[in-house]
């Protein structure tokens, strides 16, 4: 399902959000980390970049996105996991971090009352996660997607994101301490077919999965065209693709 090349084709873009978590949590030493739902390893090199001695062990569901990182990141553990399901074998970290990972899953709050175990004393939760829900795009994906009887409904069980608010409270109700913000990215991209790209190396990955390969070429063509219709093109020829998301950190005292 996922392609790891297309998704670090926009590398710098999905990157920032994880730097700038990184920079959230100042420079409070970190022996022990654990990146869950690591990917390509995007995050974890940031990671390693601000913490050069810290164990770090990166999870993930994907061999693809795994063996990518292996390439790119040195000295992290990675483990092929389904990060759904405890990780408590692993141990306690100073730092439990996730980018873009909690929105696949379906019980957020069991997962984060289940990660605090995952901390050691004065540990730290943080969580990035893309507002999808909210995003323009999100509904021309559906608009296209409503004409393909394999894909109906296939929004709702695929990923979602509750509102910022209901993750405080998810988050106060399990940590000590709790933080929740939300941030707008406006990547300037090179045209429409660029907006396309970019979400096809993630959140198109379960949709083209289910259509044959005629249907897939008819969908991002269609998806193509709302897509025109939902941007506007700036005076140097760029198009602004808004993607929100929302920053969740936690502490265990």
């Amino acid at each position: 399902m996922w392609n790891a090349e297309l998704y670090n084709k926009f590398g710098r873009e999905r990157l920032q959000p994880s730097v700038d978590l990184i920079n959230r949590l100042g420079d409070r030493p970190m022996g022990r980390i654990l990146d869950i739902g690591c990917g390509s390893g995007l995050s974890t090199g940031a990671l390693r970049a601000r913490w050069p001695e810290a164990e770090i062990v990166g999870v993930d569901l994907s061999p693809e996105m795994l063996e990518k990182a292996k390439e790119t990141v040195p000295s992290v553990t990675w483990l092929l996991r389904d990060c759904s399901k405890p990780l408590d074998n692993l141990g306690t970290f100073d730092l439990v971090f996730s980018n873009a990972f909690l929105q696949w899953l379906k019980n957020q709050e069991e997962f984060l009352k289940n990660t605090r175990s995952l901390l050691k004393e004065n540990g730290v939760l943080a969580i990035q996660l893309p507002d999808f829900k909210s995003m323009p795009v999100r509904d021309c994906i559906n608009k296209v997607a409503s004409a393909y009887s394999v894909l109906i409904g296939i929004d709702g069980e695929l990923y979602d994101n509750a509102d910022i608010t209901t993750y405080y409270d998810f988050l106060k109700r399990y940590y000590a301490t709790a933080e929740v913000w939300r941030v707008s990215y406006y990547h300037a991209l090179e045209n429409h077919q660029a907006i396309l790209n970019f979400i096809k190396g993630t959140a198109l990955g379960p949709y083209l999965s289910r259509l044959t390969a005629a249907e897939a070429e008819h969908f991002l063509h269609k998806l193509l065209e709302e897509i025109k219709n939902c941007y506007a093109i700036q005076e140097d020829g760029t198009v602004l693709f808004e993607f929100k998301r929302m920053f969740l950190l936690a502490g265990r005292l």
